[in-house]
């Protein structure tokens, strides 16, 4: 019934935004009934309630639940959901192009 909305995978907002909702959000809270909803949940509408219109993109994420997410594919900017740490490392593995069970650190500790 909410779709689509926002979720904690990827949101992406512009400056003018981000801008709108640094001078509007005070009203989200104190005329939005938001204390039970997530911070997903908050965003989608009060950033709907501000006026600032919202371009649907589902490209950018690769989401395992809803549309598929191929670790492998340049163009998406992120990967959801893989909540375990073996999900995760095949997935980082694999957008890497790396062997699978590599032990390449995602954080390597020189960044010089």
């Amino acid at each position: 019934p909410n779709f689509p909305m926002m979720y904690g995978a990827v949101e992406i907002f512009s400056q003018a935004a981000m801008a709108t909702y640094a001078d509007a959000s005070w009203r989200c809270g104190k005329e939005l009934p938001w204390h039970q909803w997530g911070e997903d949940y908050f965003m989608t509408h009060c950033m709907e309630y501000i006026g600032v219109d919202r371009i649907d993109d589902f490209g950018v994420l690769g989401d395992n639940v809803c549309i598929g997410a191929n670790c492998e594919d340049p163009g998406v900017a992120s990967f959801h959901p893989f909540k375990t740490e073996g999900d995760w490392h095949a997935c980082w593995n694999a957008a890497n192009d790396l062997p699978p069970g590599s032990e390449q650190s995602a954080f390597p500790q020189d960044i010089s």
